[in-house]
């Protein structure tokens, strides 16, 4: 039977994720998957299937963390051969990743190439925080620039496109996204047709086959997880016409390839055979922002390496938290406490081994506010961890399991 309050909990946030919350949620029913065509001169929308449905980025995310590195490195925030250090919570990340030593200075090219030709997240990570000192923060500037380029259904949430269910998008958005960058960064929009990058003397291939095999092709960016599918923003010029097409949702990546050849196929075709009045009739920002529901999980089950829900730690249906917990206060919002247990986190990761980082909402008082912790740590873990984030001058209270499930505990 579920506790007195294990329906108000929600989800956790990876560990070294940024942390953004949202209740656990079954699979939904929605589309198979999702596509659009534009003519990239003038937005003109040549197919739409689906182009307005929400759905989960996977690392086509990668595409506006490069926007915004493109912009820091036209107004002078960074140069391509600066270093920059790589943090404890970089290095961390989930692969796919280059593997990147803590600590260890590196390239912005490098970490560029290595984000866009091979999907590092970790590389994703040490750029975001080069420019906004914490991933994320480097979300937020990537939802405002989402909204001032007219992506209205975009949410970011982390640098990588690593599951987390509060980051969702659009085919329709990230159309918008594609032909941005092609306007606004013509000089580096090269990077997005690399089939390899070398980095201490190892070639990494690119994850993006499309291009190599689509005469024309010129990128842009593949994705996967779970609950996004396959999926790929495309560009291809023929006879002088730049068309970008989205796929999203395909059960495989062949099945995604070919999806895009024939889009592309078809938009090419009937260029020729549309007025000019048909192609100026339905812009891309035109379509609207029709969101219908959560955003689908389209490869659940057996297939999947991990659970069809992009949530790596959910409360056990009886409302426990599992072992010891360290709390490290209540916050004003979501985003705050994720940079405090990123923070802390990093400082005793010798200490907490694999424990799970868990925000929960508080359910006394108002207004609404957050608390961070810790969980799944044995007695000796919490108290040594704890005392040495106090050495440090940072509040950090270990508390049993009897406490920490406890709904009238004072921290609740």
């Amino acid at each position: 039977m579920r506790g007195p309050w294990g329906a108000v909990i929600l989800a956790a946030v990876a560990l070294f994720c940024s942390a953004a919350t949202a209740q656990a949620r079954a699979p939904a029913q929605g589309p198979e998957g999702a596509l659009l065509l534009i003519d990239a001169d003038n937005g003109a929308v040549l197919q739409a299937e689906n182009a307005t449905h929400p759905w989960y980025p996977a690392s086509l995310t990668k595409v506006m963390t490069a926007y915004l590195v493109f912009e820091a490195l036209a107004d002078g925030r960074l140069k391509f051969d600066d270093k920059v250090p790589v943090s404890r919570y970089a290095a961390l990340q989930d692969p796919v990743k280059l593997g990147l030593g803590i600590g260890k200075q590196v390239r912005v090219k490098s970490l560029l190439e290595a984000m866009l030709v091979m999907s590092a997240n970790d590389a994703a990570v040490v750029l975001a925080e080069a420019i906004a000192g914490s991933e994320a923060v480097f979300a937020e500037m990537m939802t405002r620039k989402a909204r001032q380029l007219g992506m209205t259904g975009t949410i970011f949430r982390n640098a990588s496109g690593l599951p987390d269910p509060d980051q969702v998008t659009s085919a329709r958005d990230l159309a918008i996204l594609a032909r941005a960058v092609i306007t606004n960064f013509p000089e580096h929009y090269g990077y997005f047709s690399r089939d390899h990058f070398s980095v201490s003397r190892e070639v990494h291939p690119s994850t993006n086959g499309w291009v190599r095999a689509y005469p024309g092709a010129e990128g842009l960016k593949t994705g996967f997880t779970c609950g996004s599918g396959y999926n790929l923003i495309g560009a291809a010029t023929r006879e002088g016409r730049r068309l970008i097409g989205v796929v999203l949702g395909a059960t495989s990546s062949g099945a995604r390839n070919a999806r895009m050849s024939q889009l592309m196929d078809g938009g090419f075709a009937s260029l020729s055979d549309l007025s000019d009045v048909q192609l100026h009739a339905v812009k891309v920002g035109a379509l609207p922002w029709e969101p219908v529901g959560a955003a689908p999980f389209v490869l659940s089950g057996k297939r999947c390496k991990v659970d069809a829900t992009p949530v790596k730690y959910t409360a056990e249906d009886d409302g426990t938290l599992p072992g010891w917990g360290m709390i490290f206060g209540a916050f004003p919002s979501r985003s705050e406490a994720g940079s405090v247990l990123e923070r802390n986190v990093g400082a005793v990761k010798e200490l907490v081994g694999e424990a799970r980082p868990v925000i929960l909402p508080k359910i006394k008082g108002t207004p609404l506010r957050y608390t961070a912790l810790l969980v799944g740590l044995d007695q000796r873990g919490a108290g040594q961890a704890c005392q040495q984030l106090r050495e440090r001058g940072v509040f950090c209270q270990a508390m049993p399991p009897v406490a920490l499930n406890n709904p009238q505990a004072l921290w609740r």
